[in-house]
């Protein structure tokens, strides 16, 4: 998990200075930052220079919980030794703030992808010609020629990472587990992908979700029906984070296989009609 404050200052000249004195201070900020909790630990600080502006970015390790809270308040510990220690006059900050909006807290954007915050997990499939007609009603030829192109309309679009519909199961499940649901704007981001075997007719699948911002304790999995449903899933305690994850990335890509199946058997607009109205064709 992460948090970016920004410190500002008169001049670029005095936002490079700052800048390249930071690693200096590494032992001391994580010294302040681990004092606030039993269960953070700061790994790195990234510094990032707009004008006169100092971007930093604070990564943490946060044990079973998600952390948002966690390293707001370690890192605001450590930012305020920073701004009060004997070095201080010299660094000449002129402003801060806690958030700098560099840490992509529940909103999408390239950084969750580049640099995980949170949970990192894929999760694969291989899938027969034989079970995929019988199961899914199409062939896997046809199953992959159908994800072709709805990654090809995907960038013509410019969409944000490829995948059919990875936050329909995020959020359902962070519902379910008493997760920040807006962390979904950065979780949901997935990259589905298909490769076909044209000897043997199978379908390679994989899906890869950088960014899930999920705990198993704290917050609201501390809930009963929460942390009934983290029960339910053995992923309830400190040491579960990881497999609540892959179990999200396992239920998304089964239903990015099922809805692109839907699609490629025509059966996608019946199904909702059948299913999901009142008056069922």
């Amino acid at each position: 998990m992460s948090r970016s404050p920004v410190f500002q200052f008169d001049s670029p000249r005095e936002a490079i200075q700052f800048s390249r004195r930071l690693p200096d201070f590494k032992d001391a900020l994580v010294r302040s930052a681990e004092a606030t909790s039993r269960h953070a630990r700061l790994q790195n600080v990234t510094s990032h220079i707009t004008g006169s502006d100092v971007y930093v970015r604070f990564d943490y390790t946060c044990g079973g919980a998600a952390g948002q809270n966690m390293v707001t308040i370690a890192t605001q510990n450590a930012c305020n030794w920073l701004r009060n220690t004997s070095f201080a006059s010299e660094l000449n900050i002129r402003n801060f703030l806690i958030e700098g909006n560099m840490s992509p807290d529940k909103k999408p954007s390239w950084g969750a992808v580049v640099a995980p915050r949170g949970v990192e997990v894929v999760s694969w499939a291989v899938l027969s010609d034989a079970a995929c007609q019988q199961v899914l009603g199409c062939t896997t030829e046809r199953l992959y020629k159908t994800h072709r192109l709805l990654q090809e309309g995907g960038i013509r679009n410019g969409q944000f990472g490829c995948n059919v519909n990875t936050a329909n199961v995020v959020a359902a499940i962070f519902i379910a587990t008493g997760q920040d649901v807006a962390g979904v704007a950065e979780g949901a981001w997935a990259h589905f992908i298909c490769d076909y075997d044209y000897t043997s007719k199978s379908l390679k699948i994989s899906l890869y979700m950088p960014s899930l911002p999920i705990g198993t304790v704290g917050g609201g999995t501390g809930y009963a029906t929460q942390q009934e449903a983290l029960q339910i899933m053995n992923c309830a305690g400190p040491d579960s984070k990881s497999r609540l994850g892959g179990i999200i990335a396992a239920f998304a890509i089964a239903l990015e296989i099922s809805t692109l199946a839907a699609g490629a058997s025509d059966t996608f607009s019946e199904s909702h009609q059948r299913l999901a109205r009142k008056n069922k064709i």
